[in-house]
């Protein structure tokens, strides 16, 4: 089908910031196609790709096709995505789930998000073993559960029980639960049920409620959860 017109038309910028602050999809650029025959068509991209476009359209010869022209944006978007993925990489670690989230937020096609993450994966640019490793350690050291970090890293896409030697190597039973002891024991309990305190604060901490009644107890039997 030939093309007779292509026109980028950027959200304004009221809507820019009114449609980022929800913390869904953030505004895209749409690519309006007009064709010979009277038919018309909207594709929608991310804004930056879409500003490239436009900048473009108005430097090289305009694509004669339809086909021509999801070829041409593919390839800008598969570019604008690298730069993506690699300015966020230089910021933090991300799984490749958290990655393909922030892709797809901002508006990129699906095959083109998979072809991205495939090429960071193969460049070892995002690895969940490494990023699930570094994680779990730190959140040890910042006194956090098994419970909660098994959750919060199945929200972020990777399966704790696909991890070698999860838990018994980065938590041994006995270990846990002296992290628990010594971060409850450095705690005020006040009120009618200081043990009841305990368990509950345990538990938002993501240790197992077996560990939380136990720490609870030696607690209780150390007269440290007070009267």
């Amino acid at each position: 089908m030939s093309l007779f017109e292509v026109e980028v038309v950027l959200p304004d910028k009221g809507a820019r910031a009114s449609r980022s602050s929800w913390g869904g999809r953030k505004p895209q650029a749409k690519v309006q196609l007009r064709f010979d025959d009277g038919g018309e068509e909207v594709l929608y991209v991310p804004l930056t790709v879409g500003k490239s476009l436009r900048r473009r359209l108005k430097e090289e010869v305009a694509p004669s096709s339809r086909n021509e022209l999801v070829y041409r944006l593919r390839e800008l978007q598969e570019q604008v995505a690298v730069r993506r993925v690699a300015d966020l990489l230089n910021r933090r670690d991300y799984s490749s789930k958290e990655l393909s989230d922030k892709l797809r937020m901002d508006g990129y096609w699906t095959d083109v998000v998979h072809s991205c993450l495939r090429k960071a994966q193969e460049g070892n640019l995002v690895n969940d073993r490494r990023y699930a490793d570094i994680f779990i350690r730190s959140k040890i050291n910042a006194g956090w559960g098994a419970t909660r970090i098994a959750r919060t890293l199945s929200q972020r896409g990777i399966d704790v029980d696909e991890l070698e030697g999860w838990p018994e190597a980065y938590l041994p039973q006995e270990d846990e639960a002296q992290r628990a002891y010594e971060l409850a024991s450095r705690r005020h309990y006040r009120g009618r049920d200081p043990y009841a305190q305990a368990v509950r604060f345990l538990g938002t901490r993501g240790f197992s409620m077996h560990i939380a009644h136990a720490v609870a107890s030696r607690l209780r039997d150390e007269g440290l959860l007070g009267e």
